[in-house]
């Protein structure tokens, strides 16, 4: 009898139990799909200004592999092929299409674009600016436009004052002066060739009398076009100590080009890059390019895209205003063999 009692009492608790589990399970279950309808699944639209360039190709990259930690995030790429026209008829129609839940915006050119997220805004697309500064002033990394959510940008202000230091101290490294220099920049309609094209020259002149740019031409961000245009310009000017580019993809070209010539660069004339590439730092290390300048894309779509998601979502951003390499580089802006170890590439 007491053992019929204990086995009835057994089974009592056995299935009293599974009572529990089952409910513990249900609980938990419920929690588990709440806390996956919490994260709302968003649809981003990304506007680039040259896809096909590799830094954009870096950035599209990992706002891709962003989306895909998140898992509930999409970005859909309008590339504006270095035109402001485009760009500006690329986010018409996504603010037409109405299914995007916020835009993070890279503009070809500042003002021109302040439309296009003035439009946003008031279709109720929250929208994150990054890479060039959006606004009059292109000299701040602050938000200009009231309403946006976020500005992560690369000042280009940065870059040009970074290549005329960059340009003065290999001018010092040849013992120069005065220091004849060739300067090659990006693409004319590209604001941030442009401003970093601007910010060299008036450096340069404020502050080093020094230097004598005897010669200056586009290279478009190409180093086949770089290396025909450093020909040219060499034939006639051939007694020139450094030839200073406002990105790396140019002074690849002008290595090459040294070398068609049978100069050695590095030593026969001085070659500047800028917006360091994994490319240019091996140059930097193996002494064909004296130094580079800060660019760190990756970091920049991170943070942008992390930004975008937020305010997708209508969550709070803490720090909104960053400019991307006074922020996160290790070494500072201007990279040379003495630094050039502690920078991490991200291009």
């Amino acid at each position: 009898m007491r053992r019929s009692l204990g086995r009835l009492h057994g089974r009592k608790l056995v299935a009293a139990a599974a009572v529990v589990a089952v409910a513990a399970f249900g609980l938990t279950a419920l929690t588990s799909g709440a806390a996956t309808s919490a994260k709302k699944n968003v649809t981003i639209a990304l506007f680039v200004a040259i896809q096909a360039n590799p830094v954009e190709q870096a950035i599209i990259n990992e706002f891709n592999r962003v989306a895909k930690k998140d898992g509930a995030t999409r970005f859909v790429v309008f590339d504006s092929n270095n035109s402001v026209q485009k760009e500006i008829a690329n986010c018409k129609d996504a603010i037409a299409a109405g299914k995007y839940d916020a835009f993070a915006l890279k503009a070809v050119a500042g003002p021109p674009l302040m439309g296009c997220a003035r439009d946003a805004l008031k279709a109720g697309i929250p929208t994150v600016v990054f890479g060039n500064a959006l606004g009059p002033d292109p000299n701040t990394a602050k938000r200009q436009i009231p309403g946006l959510s976020a500005s992560v940008i690369e000042l280009a202000r940065t870059n040009g004052i970074a290549i005329a230091d960059l340009t003065n101290r290999a001018c010092k490294a040849k013992k120069a002066n005065p220091c004849n220099v060739i300067y090659t920049y990006g693409p004319l309609a590209f604001d941030w060739a442009s401003i970093s094209r601007k910010f060299f020259t008036e450096t340069v002149k404020a502050k080093y009398p020094s230097i004598k740019v005897v010669a200056t031409g586009l290279n478009n961000f190409d180093p086949d076009t770089a290396r025909t245009l450093t020909k040219s310009l060499l034939q006639t000017h051939d007694d020139v100590h450094v030839i200073a580019s406002d990105g790396d993809l140019g002074a690849f070209g002008v290595i090459a080009a040294l070398k068609d010539l049978g100069m050695k660069p590095g030593a026969d004339v001085l070659v500047t890059g800028g917006a360091n590439s994994k490319q240019g730092k091996a140059a930097i290390v193996k002494g064909e390019l004296f130094g580079s300048t800060c660019l760190m894309p990756v970091t920049e779509a991170r943070v942008s895209a992390e930004l975008s998601i937020r305010a997708a979502r209508g969550l709070s951003i803490a720090k909104p205003d960053v400019e991307v390499c006074a922020v996160y580089s290790p070494v500072g802006i201007v990279l040379t063999k003495a630094n050039i170890g502690k920078f991490k590439p991200e291009w």
